[in-house]
């Protein structure tokens, strides 16, 4: 069996790796699923254990805001309450990093 002779590729034909993961992350919006991962491992820390098991953040909304889903609307009015300062605590842990919203809200998601 005759193989064709392989063409060699130039330098200005290649693709980064770099650059392919970027337009996967992109095309699959897993860059918006690993700012939420981050955001959901830092919650505990910015409010407290005890209401990190009652609410997350979910997503962000089309204003970029910080979605956060709790279990009750109680929790939410609290957290409502609390809003100011929980956004200047999540500000604060994500300074040096490339997560950025606008706002927080809080929506009921109880089962």
């Amino acid at each position: 069996m005759n193989n064709p002779p392989r063409q060699k590729r130039s330098k200005s034909d290649l693709i980064k790796v770099s650059e392919v993961i970027n337009i996967v992350k992109d095309s699959l919006g897993l860059e918006k699923s690993f700012k939420i991962q981050a955001l959901k491992e830092l919650w505990p820390l910015v409010t407290s254990f005890d209401i990190a098991k009652h609410s997350q953040p979910a997503y962000f909304d089309r204003e970029n805001n910080l979605v956060i889903a709790v279990t009750s609307g109680a929790l939410a009015m609290e957290l409502s309450m609390k809003k100011n300062n929980i956004l200047e605590c999540l500000k604060q842990a994500t300074k040096n990093t490339d997560l950025s919203f606008k706002d927080i809200r809080f929506i009921n998601k109880s089962s």
